[in-house]
């Protein structure tokens, strides 16, 4: 996380630009969900069809939006890390045809860290911390309509983050950590929906916001475990360009 902030401080022009647009891809993230609250409990309740090809229409808007955004603040956060990055591989390419005789291991492991650095040139996984103080928007959002979704989200949030950092000590393989992450996913919606249809039953809630609270709540899991797997990620780049640097050095 610091190396990213030291990173986006050398071009606060290029930082800026891409809060800008995270604010904009988080805003926008919201649609389906505000869509579904507004359908199921304004449009059926009056029946105009005029409202809901209005909805529909804000809607996809709202949508091509995001996509679009989302495109291109990955081209810009590309193009950010090729220009950190370049100048660091290039030296790295260099240092390593003056060196004669390099140890097999040590050379795999340079190799390897090399690689590392080439593959998070051009990954999307930087972004994913970007998109994070937004998916914590989605459980403020949640508190509002339905805080006792919000309650829930948020527990299955620490479970999942703890769950990934701890897949090493407990053996999980990729497969495995797949497996439990739809595990999570599916006994969150079950949670949402039981809770949710007793508090329907007693006047204290309605469909359209139960539905709406559901689909917040797994956005905001699935932001959870891409923030996890970048911070992840971007630890391993760190220690891969650590090495890198300290064999230039040498």
């Amino acid at each position: 996380m610091k190396s990213l902030i030291k990173h986006l401080s050398r071009d606060k022009k290029v930082a800026l630009m891409l809060l800008i647009s995270s604010l904009i891809i988080g805003i926008c993230a919201l649609t389906p969900a505000l869509f579904v609250i507004i359908v199921l409990n304004k449009y059926l309740a009056s029946g105009i069809t005029a409202t809901l090809i209005s909805l529909t229409a804000g809607a996809v808007l709202a949508l091509g939006f995001e996509f679009t955004f989302r495109q291109n603040r990955s081209v810009m956060m590309q193009e950010f890390n090729e220009k950190v990055y370049n100048p660091l591989l290039k030296a790295f390419t260099e240092k390593l045809k003056t060196i004669q005789n390099l140890p097999t291991t040590e050379f795999k492991k340079l190799d390897g860290a090399g690689t590392m650095v080439k593959n998070m040139r051009t990954s999307s996984v930087t972004s994913w911390i970007l998109d994070w103080p937004f998916v914590l928007l989605f459980l403020v959002v949640l508190i509002f309509i339905n805080w006792t979704a919000a309650v829930i989200t948020a527990i299955f949030m620490i479970i999942l983050n703890q769950l990934i950092k701890w897949k090493k000590n407990l053996n999980l393989s990729q497969d495995s950590m797949s497996s439990v992450e739809i595990l999570i996913t599916g006994l969150l919606t079950l949670s949402i929906i039981s809770i949710g249809a007793l508090m329907i039953m007693n006047g204290r809630l309605d469909v359209g916001t139960l539905i709406g609270s559901n689909i917040l709540a797994a956005r905001a899991l699935q932001g959870t475990n891409k923030y996890t797997k970048a911070k992840e990620f971007i630890q391993q780049r760190d220690r891969a360009v650590s090495e890198i640097v300290s064999f230039i050095k040498q």
